[in-house]
């Protein structure tokens, strides 16, 4: 069975959902985002997009990401 992980905000403490899609390189193409609109001070990194393999390699996401599971 695969791990799972599970996102939510550092500063705001919510919940975040992440999507994504292979790509033709090595890697995803992510996107993620609050699940719900909030006021958070990490609004503007949002919503966090990049490729990488796993979400923990975006740029910005240990300013943004704080991650349960895996």
């Amino acid at each position: 069975m695969k791990d799972r992980s599970f996102y939510w905000c550092r500063s705001c403490r919510q919940p975040l959902y992440a999507t994504s899609s292979l790509t033709a390189r090595a890697g995803r193409d992510w996107e993620i985002d609050h699940q719900q609109p909030a006021d958070c001070p990490n609004e503007h990194l949002m919503p966090l997009t990049g490729t990488a393999t796993i979400p923990e390699d975006l740029p910005n996401a240990p300013r943004v990401l704080r991650v349960f599971g895996s």
